[in-house]
């Protein structure tokens, strides 16, 4: 089901705009009903179904709720790293603007849950997010005890918004205090010769992944040591897509886990797996 195009939220930063599309959408909603009418509403409801009238109300009352949530996590650790991020607006290094996805801030629950299929004892390892958006997974990473915290970020107005978060960031429940930002292309990013975990939140197309899945397995061959791959999505299928070009490449086996239970900070199930270097 789909209503009339309204404008987004707009968040001046650097030399862009951060379009969030998560800000607004009780107002935009409202002012949608009232441009189309009561009539038209109960029209496009006849036209699509209850059933998916209804599933189109649920997701966004959650994607309000997941929003809120991250308001107050935000609030609460003295950062800003909600919303929805888009692109389009925004300065990126490299040429591969085009295969990005927008940038979501992840839901601390979930990414708990995830975590639980790691080891518990993670000093020895560095920690990287690839397509880490404003900070929030690295934040949230940094209450296990990695030895380093790494996000990689292609769009520089992130990447300010990050640094930020990363020196205002205030919790005590923080083991991990080495937390870096770059500014780079995932695809031209190399990883340093340390054990590793890295975490993928469906930051881009295969296109670039299988490159970027070409360079990790070409970094473990030069520099043999131990790596976790966490991948996770909750659109685009790209789980689907993801688990097969990490299997296929015969340097990873994919690690029991347990289905992804409902959070209400998460705007979406997710739906993720986790690998383990042989």
């Amino acid at each position: 089901m789909s209503l009339p195009d309204t404008a987004s939220h707009n968040t001046p930063f650097g030399g862009g705009q951060m379009q969030d599309l998560s800000t607004g959408r009780i107002r935009r909603a409202i002012r949608t009903i009232r441009q189309i009418g009561l009539l038209q509403l109960i029209a496009l409801v006849r036209h699509h179904g209850a059933r998916r009238s209804f599933d189109f109300a649920a997701h966004n009352i959650r994607h309000i709720v997941a929003h809120r949530l991250a308001l107050r996590w935000d609030r609460e650790h003295r950062v800003d790293t909600a919303g929805s991020i888009q692109l389009h607006s925004l300065t990126i290094t490299g040429p591969n603007k085009d295969f990005g996805n927008e940038s979501v801030c992840t839901s601390p629950k979930s990414f708990g849950f995830m975590m639980q299929s790691l080891p518990r004892d993670l000093a020895d390892y560095t920690f990287i997010d690839i397509g880490a958006g404003k900070s929030r997974t690295l934040l949230l990473a940094s209450q296990n005890n990695f030895a380093k915290i790494i996000g990689v970020e292609f769009a520089r107005e992130l990447v300010d918004c990050a640094k930020r978060n990363i020196a205002s960031f205030k919790s005590d429940w923080q083991k991990c205090r080495d937390l870096e930002i770059v500014e780079a292309d995932a695809a031209q990013y190399q990883f340093p010769d340390t054990p590793l975990v890295l975490f993928f939140y469906n930051p881009f197309s295969k296109e670039i992944f299988d490159v970027v899945l070409g360079n990790i397995v070409a970094a473990l061959r030069a520099h043999k040591r131990d790596c976790y791959i966490v991948y996770g999505s909750s659109s685009h299928n790209a789980i689907g897509w993801a688990r097969p070009a990490i299997l296929a490449t015969g340097c990873f086996a994919e690690m029991p886990t347990k289905p992804m239970p409902l959070f209400f900070d998460a705007v979406r199930s997710i739906r993720y797996a986790v690998f383990h270097s042989r």
